[in-house]
């Protein structure tokens, strides 16, 4: 699903290196989808920092990459969730 105009991604950063900021492209109870500046490797381990302040809500999630395809300006990685949002969780990313 799309994400709502005030969800952000604070941070991303697999757990051993820093990324620094990415864009949350679309978010579902059991996967992330994120552009980067730079290609991650599949199976990476990457610690992201979901929020909408509007809304109050903010989260760190872990996420194995499962693709990192290069796209306009960068790379679209799609990754699973460690442990799945809950519907709450994500009603506060998209609504």
């Amino acid at each position: 699903m799309p994400v709502c105009s005030g969800t952000v991604c604070s941070f991303i950063s697999p757990v051993m290196e820093d990324f620094g900021p990415a864009k949350l492209r679309d978010v579902s109870l059991d996967g992330v989808g994120l552009i980067l500046t730079r290609r991650v490797e599949i199976g990476s381990l990457l610690a992201v920092g979901l929020s909408n302040p509007d809304k109050g809500f903010a989260k760190t999630v872990l996420v194995r990459v499962a693709h990192a395809t290069p796209v306009h300006g960068g790379f679209l990685v799609g990754g699973t969730l460690a442990t799945p949002l809950t519907y709450q969780e994500l009603t506060a990313l998209v609504m």
